[in-house]
C-alpha cells in the first residue's frame, strides 16, 4: 500500500480507508490497460468531488460578498472552481506523484496535465467526503482553496477562457448570445476527443477539439475572443 502520510498531512485530512485515495489516483488509462473496469477509475469519484466543491466554494462566496447578485458569484465560482486553480493546487499537494496512470499517459507526463490534475484533486476531494463526511470535505476545501478563492474576488486570477468570453458579451451589453456546441464526439472511454463549435448568435466564432468537453470549450473560446474582437471591435 502507497504511504500517503505525507498528502494526508498536507491535505488535513487522515483516510480511514486507504483505498478511497488509491481510487481517486487511478486514471482512466491505468484502468484500461490493466484490464479492469471503467468504474474503477476515479471518474465516478470525479463527479461528486465537483459537486462537493461547488457547494463549498459557492457557500464561501456567499459569504464573503453577502451584496452580491447570483451573476457576480456565477462568474467568481467559475474563476475558482476551474481546471486551471484545481490544477495549481494539485501541484501544491503534489497530486501527480501518486497517479496510476497508463503507459502511455505517463511517458507523455500525464501526471502533469492540467486536466488530469484538476480531475485528480476533485476525486480526491470526493474521496475525503465519503471517508469523512461532508464537514470534513469541507474543511480540506476551506484550507486548500481559500487562497484562491479570495484572488479571485479580489481579481488576481485570469478568468479561464469560456468566462472571459461570455464576460466580454456582457460588457457589450448582451448584443450576442455566446453559445457552445458539442459537434463530434469519438474514441474509447480512456482516450476520449471532442468537437466543439462557439457562436455568436448564430455567427460561427471558432471550432477546437479536445479530450473532454471542459478542454474543447476552453480551446475554443480561446480562439474566440480573438474572432469576437475582430468582428465586434466597438461592441456592434
Amino acid at each position: 500500500m502507497t504511504d500517503y502520510s505525507s498528502l494526508e498531512k498536507d491535505l488535513g485530512y487522515t483516510f480511514n480507508d486507504k483505498s478511497l485515495l488509491e481510487t481517486a489516483f487511478t486514471h482512466t488509462t491505468y484502468v484500461f490497460e490493466t484490464g479492469r473496469g471503467h468504474w474503477e477509475s476515479n471518474q465516478r469519484l470525479e463527479f461528486i468531488g465537483d459537486a462537493v466543491l461547488d457547494v463549498v466554494v459557492g457557500q464561501m462566496l456567499y459569504e464573503l460578498k453577502p451584496q452580491a447578485d447570483e451573476g457576480y458569484l456565477s462568474k467568481m465560482r467559475s474563476v475558482a472552481v476551474c481546471e486551471k486553480s484545481f490544477a495549481e493546487v494539485a501541484r501544491k499537494l503534489h497530486l501527480g506523484d501518486y497517479l496510476l496512470l497508463g503507459k502511455g499517459e505517463a511517458q507523455s507526463n500525464g501526471n502533469d496535465k492540467d486536466s488530469t490534475l484538476a480531475d485528480c484533486f476533485e476525486s480526491v476531494i470526493a474521496a475525503v467526503y465519503f471517508d469523512g463526511g461532508f464537514e470534513q470535505a469541507k474543511k480540506c476545501i476551506l484550507k486548500n482553496l481559500t487562497e484562491t478563492v479570495q484572488k479571485a474576488v479580489n481579481g488576481e486570477i485570469f478568468l479561464d477562457y469560456k468566462s472571459k468570453l461570455l464576460e466580454l458579451a456582457q460588457t457589450r451589453g448582451f448584443q450576442h448570445k455566446i453559445r457552445f456546441e458539442v459537434t463530434g464526439e469519438r474514441g474509447p472511454a480512456h482516450m476520449k476527443e471532442f468537437d466543439v463549435c462557439v457562436y455568436s448568435d448564430e455567427e460561427l466564432l471558432a471550432t477546437a477539439t479536445g479530450h473532454s468537453k471542459k478542454d474543447a470549450e476552453q480551446k475554443c473560446a480561446e480562439k474566440g475572443i480573438k474572432a469576437y474582437m475582430r468582428l465586434y471591435p466597438e461592441g456592434r
